[in-house]
């Protein structure tokens, strides 16, 4: 696998694949994914603002000679940081594609999004009034197949992973996979979305089973067959974990006390794990995510 000295984020994963990884993975720092083929190419995911996307275009540009035509986006789900970036490639006259209830995600959720970024924006100096929401222009249910050049990509919905509307693409040819926000290398994800954690876990075992050597994730570095496993297993636990304390009567106050989960503290996100406690403690009692499906 190369890396560029000149842009450390740019990865050329071989056979017109490439990713955009944002420095060892921080929260909120998303990663972005490029097939290219001839004089075309198709980008997975935005980022977090327009400079922050204008400037991985920009180190796209420097090494893809296709990337000059991104003709086609697709928003794997409605989690700004993987779509707040949209706008650079409106300007291009990209296509843009999503699941359906992930459009629905995104107009009914939008404003909160960006509410609940209002730090980053701060810490950053960026303007959030740059950021404008760019729906898709194409939805798809199950499974949509897209041609370009001699390139085949198959957009995948098996259920809601992390989020309603999770899409998986797949580069079958090149045996690559871009999860979106259900995976992530060795990372604690935030299940304030997900309406269905058993799913998720189904999803991700899944996703292993398939004919695939690389995993892009929402965020951190290229993971393996095992990597999607190991979080399988932990969000299995978690689930298990928590239902087992909201039988007892346990508020996430008591949960977090009780020190939980510590098999998985040198995970990154651990220092989360409040917000996680609360978000999933609030599906158990509720029925309902945080953030749902309207």
């Amino acid at each position: 696998m190369k890396t560029w000295g000149f842009n450390k984020g740019l990865y050329d994963l071989g056979t017109g694949c490439y990713a955009w990884i944002q420095p060892d993975g921080t929260w909120g720092y998303s990663n972005s994914g490029l097939i290219a083929d001839g004089g075309e190419s198709l980008l997975v995911d935005t980022l977090y603002d327009l400079p922050k996307t204008q400037e991985m275009l920009d180190g796209y540009r420097k090494v893809v000679p296709a990337a000059q035509n991104i003709g086609t986006l697709v928003n794997t789900h409605s989690n700004g940081d993987h779509y707040f970036g949209n706008a650079v490639f409106k300007r291009e006259g990209a296509t843009f594609i999503a699941h359906r209830d992930t459009l629905r995600m995104m107009q009914v959720h939008h404003g909160a999004e960006m509410k609940r970024r209002v730090g980053y924006f701060k810490q950053t100096g960026f303007d959030p009034a740059d950021v404008r929401l760019v729906p898709p222009d194409i939805t798809f249910d199950d499974k949509l197949t897209l041609h370009f050049g001699g390139r085949v990509v198959e957009l995948l919905y098996v259920g809601p992973g992390q989020n309603p509307g999770d899409t998986l693409v797949y580069f079958p040819k090149e045996k690559v996979l871009f999860s979106g926000g259900p995976f992530s290398k060795n990372s604690w994800p935030n299940p304030m979305f997900t309406p269905s954690m058993s799913n998720w876990v189904v999803m991700l075992r899944k996703m292993a089973a398939m004919d695939v050597d690389r995993y892009l994730g929402g965020h951190g570095d290229i993971g393996a067959k095992q990597d999607v496993l190991n979080e399988a297993q932990m969000l299995a636990d978690f689930d298990a974990g928590m239902r087992a304390a909201v039988a007892k009567g346990m508020s996430p106050q008591e949960i977090l006390k009780s020190a939980p989960f510590e098999k998985y503290r040198d995970v990154r996100n651990y220092y989360r794990m409040n917000l996680f406690i609360n978000s999933y403690h609030h599906f158990l009692t509720t029925g309902k995510p945080q953030v749902a499906l309207p």
